[in-house]
């Protein structure tokens, strides 16, 4: 077998060179559809944002869509890192639900995945892109309901994957509703009452429940 050759320092110096330059790219192109929409947001317009030609970001990703794409895979990569933020160690299987539902709402109603949700519905309509999204979106929810299981082993593995379905639905519709609407002071209440919903989903105890329950025993 062929001994494979370290990289000289010139080549890592081009590598690191590339990576900036993508990443700079990247962030503009985010800032921009972020700011003014998917449809206003040209690639003459990303261009002038980063100070690049159109030239240029072509040399590295191609045409539109190789651009959105990256900013598609950019965006999955950040949410996967960011379901750490789903994990919560307590005794209480009710809280550990609620930083589920709570950290998942901070997942989708940051700017930067709305940005990713609308890259993500133009190249679903494109079918040379749409085995893409589908098998990113596969990654995600498997990994997404990877986290739910590990954070309620004592709920059935069929109600835990039908709580997070229905808690991710429910607030992706809430994401939107904000995006478009702007934020509301329901909105906690709006997940308070997701939470008791998927309480119920995964046959558990409210705390209330739990403490009248102990309050009828010790009257029995």
């Amino acid at each position: 077998m062929a001994r494979r050759t370290a990289p000289t320092s010139e080549q890592r110096a081009a590598t690191a060179k590339r990576e900036k330059t993508r990443e700079r790219v990247l962030r503009s192109a985010l800032a921009c559809i972020q700011e003014e929409g998917l449809v206003e947001a040209s690639a003459a317009r990303i261009a002038e944002r980063c100070g690049l030609s159109w030239g240029v970001i072509q040399y590295h990703f191609g045409d539109w869509s190789g651009l959105l794409v990256a900013l598609l895979e950019r965006g999955f990569g950040s949410l996967k890192d960011s379901l750490a933020i789903l994990d919560n160690p307590s005794s209480d299987p009710f809280e550990r639900l609620r930083t589920l539902v709570d950290g998942t709402w901070l997942l989708m109603e940051h700017p930067a995945r709305r940005v990713h949700l609308d890259v993500q519905l133009q190249l679903g309509r494109d079918t040379g892109h749409r085995a893409l999204v589908r098998e990113r979106m596969g990654e995600i929810r498997k990994q997404l309901r990877e986290v739910w299981r590990k954070a309620l082993p004592e709920c059935e593995t069929e109600r835990v994957d039908r709580a997070e379905r229905l808690a991710t639905l429910t607030l992706q519709g809430l994401a939107v509703e904000y995006a478009v609407v702007g934020k509301r002071a329901a909105h906690r209440a709006d997940r308070e009452t997701l939470v008791t919903a998927l309480a119920a989903v995964l046959g558990l105890d409210q705390p209330g429940t739990r403490r009248r329950r102990a309050m009828w025993r010790r009257s029995a």
